[in-house]
Parts: structure tokens; C-alpha cells; sequence
């Protein structure tokens, strides 16, 4: 089996070496009463599910907290001036774009679902995507400290940011940033395609270069990451966002409102590299680093294990990728000289 094969694997079955849940002992893997023997507890995927349920428990505590208090009500602004955006109109870009991106991301699922059904099993790039799912909700924390990256707050379906909601957050309130979670939606979507163009990648360098040790695929891939990631400006181009806080001696048309600093592309490189490398390092038994072990557990714990492990590797990278930018904002950086008029600055800005 290649690991590099894209979204959906060749139809070759995996045989199924778990032990049935109904012959199950504390041998097999549970005891009787569901509780893992202590072998099993360091098994790695058991580690990663337990740092996934973590992510999730987080991510449920402050969702609920933004919504009880209302934080998803933007602060209402009355525009800032000619040159400094403050347009409440919705233009079509502003539409169009989440419209998009909700077609695209229900395409993948039922996509992924299909193939799962067809494969009779849990495939890895349907976890990956789950994964990349709940790990969307750390969109707001790159602005920890100071406003980096800028949302429209017209754009349809902006809501307040629920950043203020998370533990020691030091940014703005509730209701002064904008997050456009439908909107967003197309990052994940755009991670899932990168992720698996930078796996075949390693899979046609790994083809054409046997010799080469793993560090060297992973630096090569990482190198691939960044190359793509410098076609990001797109978003910031259509008005969808801006970079609020940008180091100019680093930054692409600097003080300009669709500025971009090329670092966002070494932090694209840096979830590139790690995602693919994810992705194309699997076993002889299909399980990726934080997977290992599934195969000691009964199905039905091995597969929620298995997408408990994803959904904590994924955040874990994500949250490197946004150290990354909080750590870069510390040192400075600009906001642009000015914004277009169709670009609704939220009260932060």
C-alpha cells in the first residue's frame, strides 16, 4: 500500500488483525469492565487521544462561553474615515467567498464518507480532515497580544471573535475582532490539498532518491510548503483579510492594505512539512505516528482512539503555527497605511 495515494486509498484490503468486541479479555486488549490494561495506556495513540480529548474539552469550554455571553455580537463601528475602510455594504466577494467555501468542505465530507463506506474502514484522510475541522477554532489566536491578521467584519457571517473567551487571552474584548467561520472553512480545505500534494511529493522524492534519510525528505518537504505558501496573498488581495501587524524589513508591498509577510509562508512550510510528513509516514499496518498502536485495541476503541489521536497531532501543529505568529508579533510590526472602503475594520482595528 502507498501512503502517498490521495484522498482515498487503492482498494486493497487491510486485514483486520483487532479482536472482536465480543471476545474481548484483558488480553485482547480492554478488560470487561472497558477500563485499558496499563500496558496500553503508553501506547502512543492512546497518549494522542488523550491530548485530543484535551483540545476538545478546551475548545467546548470556550465556545461555551462565547456563546452564553453573547460574544459572537460585534461591536458596531462607525466607520473610520476616507482611507480607513468602514463600509457596512456586503459586496459580492463577500458572499460568494463562504458560499464557496461551505460547498467545497460538504463536497469533501460526503467525498471522504463515500470512500470510507467503499473501503469498510476508517481511512486516515478522513481523520486528517476531521482533524484540520476541530482544529479551525484556533483561527483567533494568532492575535493574542496585538491584532495580526484582520478579518472584514462584512463578509456574510462574520461574528465576534471568541479569542476573549480563551484562558489568559490579552488581546482585544468580546465583539472588537471579527472571525469568519464559514469563511474559514476554505483553510481547512486548502490544508487537505496541501497536505496531500506535499505527501506525494515525499513520495515521488522518496522514489527517485531511496538513499535519503528521513530528515532529508522531511527538509524537502518542507522547502515545498513554503514555495506554496507564498500564493497566500490571495485572501488578502480580495479583501477578505488583512495583515494588521506586519514586520516591513520582511513584508511584500509593505503599508499597503493587501501586505504580506513572507514569514507566513515559513509558517505554512512548518504545517506543510509536519501535516504531509504525517500523512506519508505510515506502518506496515497504515498507522501514522500518532496512530500507533490502534491495532491492539478493539475496532470500535481504535477507531475513536485513532480520531482522537489525529484530532490532537493536528491541533499540536496548528498550535506551533500560531506561536509562531504570536512570538513574531512581539518584536513589532505595521498596519497598512490604509484600508479599501470595502473593508469593514472591526472596533480592535
Amino acid at each position: 500500500m502507498n501512503p502517498s495515494e490521495p484522498l482515498g486509498l487503492p482498494n486493497e484490503r487491510v486485514v483486520d488483525t483487532r479482536p472482536s468486541d465480543a471476545a474481548l479479555s484483558p488480553e485482547a486488549g480492554l478488560s470487561r469492565s472497558g477500563v485499558l490494561p496499563r500496558e496500553l495506556l503508553s501506547l502512543p495513540v492512546v497518549v494522542w487521544a488523550g491530548v485530543g480529548l484535551l483540545f476538545l474539552a478546551l475548545q467546548t469550554y470556550v465556545f461555551g462561553r462565547w456563546a452564553a455571553d453573547g460574544g459572537y455580537r460585534l461591536i458596531e463601528t462607525a466607520g473610520q474615515g476616507q482611507g480607513q475602510g468602514g463600509s457596512r455594504q456586503t459586496g459580492t466577494t463577500d458572499v460568494v467567498y463562504p458560499v464557496i467555501s461551505v460547498l467545497c468542505i460538504t463536497a469533501a465530507a460526503v467525498w471522504l464518507f463515500w470512500k470510507c463506506r467503499v473501503e469498510r474502514r476508517l481511512l486516515f484522510d478522513a481523520l486528517l480532515f476531521l482533524g484540520l475541522l476541530f482544529a479551525s477554532w484556533q483561527s483567533p489566536l494568532m492575535n493574542w497580544f496585538h491584532s495580526v491578521l484582520v478579518s472584514n467584519a462584512s463578509v456574510w457571517g462574520a461574528v465576534g471573535s471568541w479569542g476573549p473567551y480563551v484562558p489568559g487571552w490579552q488581546g482585544a474584548g468580546p465583539g472588537a475582532e471579527a472571525e469568519m467561520p464559514l469563511a474559514s472553512a476554505s483553510v481547512c480545505m486548502s490544508a487537505l490539498i496541501v497536505t496531500v500534494l506535499c505527501s506525494k511529493a515525499l513520495g515521488w522524492i522518496k522514489a527517485r532518491r531511496p538513499a535519503w534519510r528521513t530528515w532529508r525528505l522531511v527538509v524537502a518537504v518542507f522547502f515545498i510548503g513554503v514555495v506554496l505558501g507564498l500564493s497566500e496573498p490571495l485572501p488578502s488581495a480580495s479583501g477578505i483579510s488583512v495583515w494588521a501587524r506586519a514586520l516591513p524589513e520582511v513584508t511584500l508591498w509593505s503599508g499597503e492594505w493587501y501586505q504580506f509577510p513572507v514569514y507566513q509562508a515559513v509558517g505554512s512550510g512548518l504545517v506543510c512539512c509536519m501535516l504531509g510528513s504525517l500523512r506519508f509516514f505510515r506502518d506496515e499496518r497504515d498507522e501514522s505516528w500518532v496512530e500507533r498502536g490502534a491495532w491492539r485495541l478493539p475496532q470500535r476503541a481504535a477507531n475513536w482512539a485513532r480520531f482522537l489521536a489525529v484530532v490532537g497531532g493536528v491541533n499540536a501543529v496548528m498550535s506551533v503555527y500560531t506561536c509562531f505568529h504570536i512570538l513574531l508579533s512581539l518584536i513589532g510590526g505595521q498596519p497598512p497605511a490604509q484600508l479599501p472602503d470595502s473593508f469593514q475594520a472591526p472596533a480592535a482595528y
